[in-house]
């Protein structure tokens, strides 16, 4: 073969060799920064996930605890009567409430009852009549709309509503009535001015007169929900079907058992049924125990999903710096040490999560916290609550991959790289 053949032959290889291997190289170098590039998107949608799991986690907690914070609030703050062993029947036919004289008669001489009174509402259930009160000298046009409690001689004794001037109602103390402070204000009048005063009112075109006869220290006669109402408390000894009976008994059932006896001889067809005043008042809140209920269940829900994505998380952080770890090692770095440098990025992102979530749940809680007429102040202690507990969570579920990784041999891993 003639020799330049040759040459051109050998020539000819050569550079397809050197194109191949271009080629190559490009090829090779492509696919590593598509895998980098694959490898970093994943990175950040994990940690993306990882902190979008911990903004939802961290405002639950902080709902929870507002929340648990305004029914404690709600459960211990001073309504303005004793609501404490307090017994309540209520009665719905005219026959059974004919009865109700006699049976009260009866549960004043037991032992470990204090007082009963007989009244159109107890404390704390909806007041379902008003009525506009003016003083002498004004009209309806002027007169303050006032709701009305119809009660005997006993309701302030029952209840342990106090007096803040005058006195409390006597027997036969008709067209007298007790007035509470906020309708003494609204009526420009001091608790030591309207004792002795008149009211009037206007049905079915007369005027009607009633004589203060003292005037009773505000009381949440309603829901927390609801700022205090001007009301008035209307002497009517038999115009309630409602029994609220004070008592003071360390046997408790040894009193219901009595009560119980007592009942039968008067209601003998009719079922043995009560309630305690507290978990009446405590029934007025029932959205809000079922609402702290439902978000207790989903922050668990949450945590526990949170958890289980973290860890899954750790442990691929860690696969993904085997090697950076295992060289780290072998320059002397301390198990601690790289405990610590894995830990301090989930971290990181769990103080963003409490950054994002913080004014979040600060918001929707102040909103919730709108319907109250009496709530909490939302302070910084509930956050750092959360938050903690965020960071206790997050730090219990990494510290187990960050261990495992730190402890394991660096040898293995620099040979299999």
């Amino acid at each position: 073969m003639p020799r330049k053949r040759v040459w051109e032959r050998d020539t000819g290889a050569f550079v397809i060799t050197l194109i191949k291997g271009r080629v190559n190289r490009e090829m090779l170098k492509a696919t590593f920064i598509a895998t980098a590039l694959t490898t970093s998107m994943i990175v950040f949608i994990l940690f993306g996930a990882f902190t979008l799991q911990f903004v939802i986690s961290i405002g639950l907690i902080t709902g929870i605890v507002i929340i648990y914070s305004q029914l404690n609030y709600i459960k211990n703050i001073d309504l303005g009567f004793d609501r404490e062993q307090k017994l309540v029947f209520s009665f719905y036919t005219d026959d059974a409430a004919g009865k109700i004289p006699a049976f009260a008669d009866d549960l004043r001489r037991l032992a470990g009852i204090n007082a009963v009174s007989r009244a159109l509402k107890a404390p704390g259930q909806l007041l379902p009549y008003d009525m506009d009160v003016y003083k002498a000298g004004g009209s309806l046009a002027t007169g303050v709309d006032a709701s009305f409690q119809q009660a005997d001689d006993n309701f302030l004794k029952a209840t342990g509503i106090k007096l803040a001037a005058g006195r409390d109602f006597r027997l036969y103390d008709s067209d007298r009535i007790i007035i509470n402070e906020t309708l003494a204000k609204q009526l420009d009048l001091t608790p030591e001015q309207a004792p002795g005063m008149k009211l009037y009112t206007e049905y079915n075109g007369q005027t009607i007169s009633y004589e203060i006869a003292g005037v009773m220290k505000d009381y949440n006669f309603s829901s927390l929900h609801e700022s205090l109402k001007p009301e008035l408390l209307m002497y009517t000894p038999r115009g309630g079907r409602e029994l609220v009976v004070s008592t003071s008994s360390k046997n408790y059932a040894g009193l219901l058992s009595d009560v119980k006896t007592l009942w039968r001889r008067h209601f003998s067809d009719l079922p043995f049924q009560y309630s305690f005043l507290s978990d009446e008042v405590q029934k007025l809140y029932e959205a809000e125990t079922t609402l702290g209920g439902i978000i207790n269940s989903f922050a668990l829900m949450a945590i526990i999903i949170s958890c289980l994505g973290l860890f899954g998380l750790a442990a691929f952080n860690a696969e993904q710096r085997r090697k950076e770890i295992s060289i780290r090692k072998v320059l002397g770095a301390s198990t601690t040490g790289i405990a610590a440098l894995l830990s301090k990025e989930f971290l990181k992102l769990v103080g963003v999560a409490f950054v994002i979530a913080a004014p979040m749940a600060g918001w929707a809680m102040n909103r919730w916290l709108q319907g109250f007429a009496y709530r909490v102040t939302v302070s910084w202690w509930m956050f750092a609550i959360a938050g903690l507990i965020a960071l206790f969570v997050a730090m219990a579920t990494v510290s187990f991959q960050a261990a495992k990784a730190a402890v394991a041999n660096p040898v293995g891993s620099l040979r299999e790289s």
